[in-house]
């Protein structure tokens, strides 16, 4: 399961938050957001400034099923695509010091920070007049299930007559959505930002910025089905902290960061081979740890999520945990969660005079650094227990490997060998202190009615502390996406239901009713009050398991019981759903949009009606 970084934009590490009140008399419309909208510092008084360039970075939210934008008092994590983004402008600015360029950079992230209407387009639009600045919006990190929002974001932007990028797994994924944005006028930025940014920039400043952007600098890494090039990271910049940003969380003191891009599995539901590549690569460990101990010095951090798609596969995990334990021994408080695949705790009991494989001896080293460095959780997909769905995904790494062939008349051995196996890695997590949160899905193509209830039952079974749960979903960018395409079973091409948690295709055995209650089955289930209630009054006590494991599974254990009952997913949502009265959805698809907001053309800062871009 994914949740990195495919981005292209990004800040200045000097930008400070403050409150914005000039669009105050349009507060019937603006309401809470015209008093959130941030601007920047004034400069360094010895700073060399001719022009100056306002970026914004924008996280568009989605709509939720009764078309508001959801918009939260409290989120729970950081969007790690915004603070990578935020470090490039930085890093422009140190190389164009010299040449009277100056990027500002403002990010807002639209599930905490609140909708974007437009009343808010038009206080950008007058703060830039007034501040003498242009401005370049990035809708930024898109996924698939905010496209439809992040998409009507940058109609309106475009109507105003600004540049807009559009960035993120999303576009990155589908050819088809980005011919028609820059069909629109809309540039699109494929893969990660690195080597790209600057580049555009460049373009931009020059009058010359170009309809997309991919990475053509860099290494060449294998896909699911070929190949692309993907960004050398080992000197970027890392991930820059905004305090204010943080305080908009559960947990202001915990932050993200990305450590290694790639995954070198070939799940066929999984778009991040495909976007990021299945060569692994990592930032300099050195680098880390730095940013690590200055993020816990200098902004009180205490907690992180490392958000590589596969810690145990970056090529730098040690160092950095060395590191990482060694700052916990000079009395830091420090602890984190990570995302890893089943084999990285998998291994059984030696037998008699059996020696320790190399293998065995590294995943043995692993788990020990992570507990002693500070982790608390490690999330693993094991995302179904069915050997034949394995099989169907190609996760044949979740198999022992008598069982990754085609062999029906093994299924029962090899699903009591899955179970086996899930169990291992729990025991063995749990035996360092550590709590395990695992990915599942329900709907694959050998499920059945009763695969939510019985799965919730067997996680339960091995001891897993905590479950997502997921219905399968065909993600544009996946082989699973081009299958279902080839083969016509789209049910629904509403990007916004691409979240989990609706049935958007065919299934071979089951209904869409009956795979929906089988996800509620799942999720009712493992989450059932006498469970949860269990875990609460107990304080979670897991045998193994440490202080911080605990405390964490108790809190994460309530708010995921509170979540799947208010109808979100724990992982899109946050605490208290909020609504602002103009920020409802108004059209579904690409050409109600493309009609709705650019039928009149685009009008300039100025108030000039500039036409309709080319080709719209």
């Amino acid at each position: 399961m994914s949740v990195l970084v495919a981005a292209f934009g990004g800040a200045v590490a000097g930008v400070v938050w403050v409150v914005f009140r000039r669009a105050a008399s349009a507060a019937g419309e603006l309401g809470a957001v015209a008093d959130a909208l941030p601007t920047a510092v004034p400069l360094r008084p010895d700073a060399i400034v001719c022009r100056t360039l306002r970026v914004y970075f924008i996280k568009p939210s989605k709509y939720d099923d009764a078309g508001w934008v959801q918009w939260f008092w409290k989120g729970v994590l950081p969007n790690n695509t915004l603070t990578v983004l935020a470090a490039l402008n930085d890093t422009y600015n140190q190389l164009r010091r010299d040449q009277g360029v100056y990027l500002e950079t403002v990010i807002w992230d639209e599930q905490v920070d609140g909708p974007i209407l437009p009343a808010t387009i038009r206080a950008i639009q007058e703060k830039a007049l007034e501040d003498g600045v242009e401005v370049v919006v990035g809708l930024a990190g898109v996924q698939t299930n905010q496209y439809p929002r992040g998409r009507d974001l940058a109609f309106q932007f475009r109507r105003a007559g600004f540049p807009v990028l559009f960035g993120g797994f999303h576009v990155s994924g589908h050819p088809e959505t980005r011919v028609f944005l820059e069909d629109c006028g809309i540039t699109t930025v494929v893969g990660e930002a690195e080597t790209i940014w600057c580049e555009l920039l460049d373009d931009y400043l020059r009058g010359e910025l170009r309809p997309s952007y991919s990475v053509t600098d860099g290494i060449r890494a294998k896909t699911g089905s070929g190949e692309i090039t993907v960004p050398v990271i080992t000197g970027a910049q890392l991930p820059a902290i905004s305090d204010p940003y943080l305080h908009r969380f559960a947990s202001s003191n915990m932050t993200t960061l990305d450590t290694s891009r790639g995954c070198p599995f070939t799940c066929s539901y999984c778009s991040v081979k495909n976007v990021m590549g299945r060569t692994m690569r990592a930032r300099d460990p050195e680098a880390v740890v730095r940013w690590i101990r200055d993020a816990g010095d200098h902004h009180g951090i205490r907690s992180l999520f490392i958000v590589d798609d596969d810690f145990f596969r970056s090529p730098t995990w040690e160092p950095i945990l060395e590191g990482m334990a060694a700052y916990r021994r000079d009395g830091h408080e420090l602890t984190f969660m990570m995302q890893v695949d089943a084999e990285a705790a998998a291994f059984g009991a030696l037998g008699p005079g059996e020696s320790p494989s190399s293998q065995r001896r590294k995943c043995e080293r692993f788990l020990e650094l992570s507990a002693a460095a500070g982790c608390y959780s490690a999330f693993v997909g094991f995302e179904t227990f069915n050997p034949q769905n394995l099989l169907a995904t190609t996760k044949v790494q979740n198999l022992e490997k008598e069982h990754r062939r085609r062999k029906d008349e093994a299924a029962d051995g090899a699903l009591a060998a899955v179970k086996e196996k899930y169990r291992r890695v729990v025991h063995n997590w749990h035996r360092h202190g550590v709590a395990v949160h695992c990915g599942y899905m329900i709907g694959f193509p050998f499920d059945g009615p009763e695969c939510g209830r019985q799965s919730a039952e067997w996680l339960l079974e091995v001891g897993v502390d905590l479950a997502s749960f997921f219905v399968v979903t065909p993600l544009p960018g996946t082989e699973d996406h081009d299958r279902a395409v080839r083969d016509g079973t789209i049910l629904d091409w509403d990007f916004n239901n691409y979240d989990s948690q609706h049935m958007v295709s065919h299934h071979p055995r089951m209904t869409t009713a009956e795979v929906v209650q089988a996800y509620r089955d799942a999720y009712l289930t493992f989450y059932s009050g006498r469970n949860t209630l269990r875990s609460l009054l107990t304080l979670h006590r897991v045998p193994g398991l440490g202080r911080e494991a605990r405390s964490a599974m108790w809190r994460q254990r309530a708010y995921y019981y509170y979540s799947y009952r208010a109808g979100r997913h724990p992982m899109l949502g946050g605490i208290w759903q909020r609504r602002l009265p103009g920020a409802r959805r108004e059209v579904l698809t690409d050409e109600e949009a493309r009609g709705h907001y650019l039928g009149g053309g685009i009008v300039s800062a100025e108030g000039v009606r500039l036409g309709m871009p080319a080709g719209a």
